[in-house]
């Protein structure tokens, strides 16, 4: 209702957009779920390119003080959410991935759509028929996706720019995220974890039930824990559990599991580490119906999926596809003991899905990765393309 009823009321802006004058020299980024993902990798590609020092940059955010506290150039302002909306309505470029102003651009905006991934699961109106459509493009990863991005914002298909995702460059970017998260680099391998969320009181959302005694799909039981934790630290490794930012903290429960870290959004945020960059120097993932895996693909790296609820999530959130397992190319986990298996092949070297990997990684992305961010910059036209920037 609240949503809702924010749309209503912000409804007139889209006319008042069409007749204030646009700041060619001004630059909006908006996030209401943290300064992270899509979004911030295109603002740090643009404030490391020369072109940026002759432009106002805002930055909308819900997490503003955080950012505002941190070294940034001069040109470079923090606010809310809230603050943001008169810079939006004079700028002439804008992006946003988490939220948004409900107003459509004018004629003379730029207004880009980032988002947060290429969807499996359901998004916009595969799940509720409302407008969806505020934006000059939507990035997409592939021809693939295009007809479903299309599909999920109601636009057309001329609307939807195959880009990549520009939070994929930090997989192929140098650096050290284990180190900025204080943990010694004192394994061999190291398999990242990163569950979709289940139950979601800031979305509203109860999809599937929560698992007894853990809060993690699979491993629902202390016991299970202990067994993988058991093999984990005989053959020397580590999983590090990547909270999903809208799953409730408050039902995980992973005593003694000295070998299973949980990461939140809090931790990353705090010690400015990038999940993408954590992907880069992981050895192997497990995830569900996350699109991670579709970036991860990019690597060609053993990807596990946990689909023990897949035909109740089926029920719930829902796919883009009818069938979404030709679109999973890894070992189905389903129970504890295949959870194990995963691990034990995984952690032996044994890998039988590359060439599906490949097949599916080549129908995904179109771009091989460590660009996106530059490509994204292009079509909103603050930097120039390659071929005049060459010429």
């Amino acid at each position: 209702m609240q949503k809702d009823t924010l749309r209503r009321l912000m409804a007139p802006l889209t006319y008042l957009n069409r007749l204030l004058p646009k700041n060619p020299k001004r630059v909006v980024f908006y996030s209401n779920m943290g300064f992270r993902d899509n979004v911030k990798a295109v603002y740090d590609a643009f404030i490391r390119c020369p072109e940026s020092k002759d432009y106002e940059i805002i930055c909308a955010l819900n997490d503003h003080a955080l950012w505002e506290s941190r070294p940034h150039p001069a040109n470079v302002r923090f606010t809310d959410n809230k603050g943001g909306l008169l810079p939006f309505l004079t700028s002439r470029t804008f992006f946003y991935s988490f939220g948004k102003y409900p107003v459509k651009p004018s004629p003379g905006q730029m207004v880009i759509n980032v988002w947060h991934g290429s969807p499996l699961k359901k998004i916009g109106r595969y799940e509720k028929e409302e407008d969806q459509d505020f934006f000059t493009y939507v990035l997409a990863a592939s021809d693939f996706f295009v007809p479903i991005m299309a599909k999920a914002f109601g636009c057309p298909k001329e609307k939807v720019a195959v880009c990549g995702h520009p939070r994929n460059d930090a997989m192929f970017t140098p650096g050290d995220p284990l180190g900025q998260l204080g943990i010694e680099k004192n394994f061999t391998k190291l398999i990242l974890w990163l569950p979709t969320f289940r139950q979601s009181s800031f979305l509203g959302d109860q999809d599937t039930a929560a698992h007894g005694g853990t809060g993690l799909p699979v491993l629902e039981s202390q016991e299970d824990l202990a067994v993988v934790n058991e093999l984990l630290e005989r053959e020397n490794a580590l999983l590090l559990a990547k909270i999903h930012p809208a799953q409730d903290l408050s039902l995980l429960d992973l005593r003694g599991a000295s070998r299973i870290k949980i990461l939140t959004n809090d931790d990353m945020q705090k010690a400015g580490c990038d999940l993408y960059a954590l992907l880069g120097v992981s050895d192997g993932l497990i995830t569900d119906y996350s699109s991670v895996y579709f970036d991860y693909l990019l690597l060609n790296r053993p990807i596990g999926f946990t689909v023990g609820d897949i035909e109740e999530y089926r029920k719930t959130r829902g796919f883009v596809v009818d069938d979404p397992y030709p679109l999973m190319p890894g070992p189905f986990i389903r129970t504890p003991e295949e959870f194990a298996d995963f691990l034990r092949a995984f952690l032996s070297g044994e890998d039988n899905y590359r060439a599906e990997r490949e097949r599916v990684g080549k129908l995904v992305n179109r771009y091989p990765g460590g660009q996106d961010a530059l490509r994204c910059l292009r079509i909103a036209g603050l930097i120039p393309d390659e071929e005049r920037k060459d010429g």
